[in-house]
């Protein structure tokens, strides 16, 4: 048989499904994105062999009824959950006590000096001292801070606040509810305003607008008990209070300088160390004044642990991968918005547990259940442009997909679309049906270069490991 000479033999390409978001102006519009898939590498204990997978986020089931209204915060604390809504703070599903205010984020930490096992809640005006049998007191010493930022620190016996100056209060020693009248300190290196307060180790970090510095407990006899680590200040601040989270070892944040621009940060110890790439610098940068609006949280979930920032101005939530050290997208309904979640809290239950911008229904983050509580999760993977390292017309034959079957043997559909024009326009879509067969499209037409998008909204699991193509190559045009 005659070849045509105006193409070339077959080719045959693997294409791995990992990779970090690469959208080039910081909207989610254009190139390389992962949606409500996260990356997973698997490594064999006995050789050098790697699998890289990606696979579908937990989905949300309901887990107490609440009523509506805006959630103001979210703690677990002795076996049971505290919930901030509307002015409200409820015991599990009970009302406990009224707060005063019914907007704006409220503060818990866990306070223990033996034999007192308390709950300190504060709301930016006022505070309370909650008991495992439900009593409560409101704390009325007269030099208690008011207004203070509700992000209260439990450290050596003291509970430490920050103003809203550059001020750092500090309880008496073992008696949260006195406040001396010199129990205080500055945080003075930089001409800066305190946003939060945040305890990594053994260390207080007052985290202003352009600036960082940290605190010990030096027992000093007079005044405030802690002094100034100054060699540790670090020189750039927060933009957005509340992506500000502490976990076992770490303080990670939303960052911004006196040069311009924002990322992310990770503090392990004194050391800063910049997890923001690009694409999430970029879409940071584009929510302007409404950073200040951002908000984060850390979880632990399928073997993961994550830092989710949601980003409500662009309807955006990024997550940050520590294992994998990557980044992925979250969202929730079928469109573009914001991950619903906007409290989260540990849990007696061995998994994360959530609170909505609009209170109602608090929900746990399931392993088993691949649903956000009943309602389909949107999946979307979508390529960089694929050219086989030329830009020579291709007549695509065959793509195939590489992953697990999510229902057993029965086909569960998966659309895929493709691109020709730079992400403009999509193609009207095929079928895959992942099952145990052979998930397979062909005859695609022609095209130079092709971004594809895989797109599942089934409520099954879904892990995927590539995709391959099969192309002839055109020799003269």
């Amino acid at each position: 048989m005659a070849t045509n000479p105006y193409f070339t033999q077959y080719h045959t390409q693997r294409f791995s499904l990992i990779g970090s978001p690469q959208q080039r102006d910081g909207d989610h519009i254009k190139d390389q994105r992962f949606l409500n898939l996260f990356p997973e590498l698997i490594k064999s204990p006995i050789s050098d062999g790697k699998k890289y997978y990606l696979k579908k986020r937990p989905g949300l089931h309901a887990f107490q009824s609440l009523p509506a209204g805006t959630s103001q915060g979210l703690f677990f604390w002795r076996g049971n959950y505290y919930y901030a809504i509307s002015g409200v703070l409820y015991k599990n599903t009970t009302p406990l006590l009224n707060l005063t205010q019914s907007t704006g984020v409220v503060g818990f930490v866990e306070y223990r000096v033996d034999p007192a096992d308390e709950l300190f809640v504060c709301d930016g005006n006022s505070a309370w001292l909650v008991n495992s049998d439900d009593t409560f007191i409101h704390i009325s010493s007269p030099n208690f801070p008011s207004p203070h930022i509700p992000m209260p620190v439990f450290i050596d016996g003291y509970i430490v606040l920050a103003g809203g100056n550059q001020r750092v209060y500090n309880s008496a020693l073992g008696d949260p509810n006195t406040w001396p009248a010199d129990g205080f300190l500055d945080a003075e290196m930089y001409p800066d305003t305190l946003v939060g307060l945040a305890k990594v180790q053994n260390y207080v970090a007052a985290i202003g607008q352009s600036s960082i510095e940290w605190f010990y407990d030096n027992a000093n006899a007079t005044g405030s008990p802690f002094t100034r680590n100054a060699p540790a200040v670090s020189q750039f601040g927060c933009p957005a209070p509340s992506s500000i989270v502490q976990t076992e070892k770490e303080l990670i944040l939303v960052g911004a300088t006196g040069n311009g621009g924002r990322t992310v940060w990770v503090i392990d110890g004194f050391q800063p160390t910049e997890i923001g790439n690009e694409p999430v610098r970029e879409a940071l940068d584009l929510e302007g004044a409404d950073i200040l609006f951002a908000s984060g949280n850390t979880i632990q979930c399928l073997g993961h642990k994550w830092y989710i920032l949601n980003l409500t101005s662009k309807q955006r939530t990024f997550v940050y991968d520590f294992e994998e050290k990557m980044w992925h997208e979250w969202s929730s309904g079928t469109g573009q918005a914001v991950f619903e979640g906007r409290f989260a809290t540990d849990s007696g239950i061995g998994m994360p547990v959530w609170l909505g911008y609009q209170g109602g229904t608090s929900y746990y983050m399931s392993q088993s259940d691949y649903t956000d509580h009943g309602n389909a999760i949107n999946c979307v993977a979508i390529t960089v442009k694929i050219d086989f390292d030329t830009a020579k017309r291709k007549r695509f034959y065959r793509l195939s997909l590489v992953g697990d079957a999510p229902n057993g043997n029965t086909p569960t559909p998966l659309t895929v679309q493709w691109s020709d024009d730079d992400y403009n326009t999509w193609s009207s879509g095929a079928t895959l049906y992942l099952n145990g067969t052979y998930p397979t499209i062909t005859q695609m037409g022609y095209s130079r270069r092709r971004a594809f998008q895989f797109v599942f909204q089934q409520p099954w699991p879904l892990r995927l490991e590539s995709f391959e193509v099969d192309i002839i190559q055109e020799v003269r045009r």
